[in-house]
């Protein structure tokens, strides 16, 4: 007969406690074992979570800032409000943390507003902005009665 942890093992195959107390303890044992690794386990997914969303919300914004500079080395004045216009779901960093797929997004923003990247465009559009108020000039009595008699509008 064989003896192994208080079983023993008869001819026809079975196995017979011996030491039904023992075998109950190792039981203990093995349960509590499990629920500790089981809990180990859970508190490191939770912490491999965490540090998973840190990381993604990094992430975002580092291609939040590259896009940004992107835009602003194109010539844009304000290339923040144009970032309604990209997105950012299909961008991608490669191994030296460079945005993948910003060009194609960047062409198609140039075909939808070419007056916003093209130099010449943003110059001619922008010359006659300031000028806005219209000029007034303060009359003399003589010649608003002078305007008036003449009919034209002061």
């Amino acid at each position: 007969m064989l003896e192994t942890n208080n079983i023993e093992t008869q001819e026809s195959q079975e196995p017979v406690i011996n030491d039904p107390k023992a075998v109950l303890d190792a039981l203990d044992r093995a349960k509590s074992d499990a629920k500790k690794f089981r809990e180990e386990k859970e508190q490191l997914e939770i912490d491999l979570n965490s540090k998973d969303q840190k990381i993604a919300e990094f992430s975002g914004k580092l291609l939040h800032e590259k896009v940004v500079q992107k835009l602003s080395a194109e010539g844009l004045k304000e290339p923040k409000r144009f970032m309604k216009y990209i997105d950012t779901l299909k961008l991608d960093f490669d191994e030296n943390f460079e945005v993948v797929g910003l060009d194609q997004q960047l062409e198609q923003l140039k075909q939808d507003f070419p007056e916003i990247f093209d130099a010449k465009m943003r110059v001619g559009g922008q010359a006659d902005t300031a000028v806005k108020a219209s000029v007034t000039t303060q009359y003399t009595a003589s010649e608003m009665q002078a305007a008036k008699i003449l009919g034209k509008k002061i």
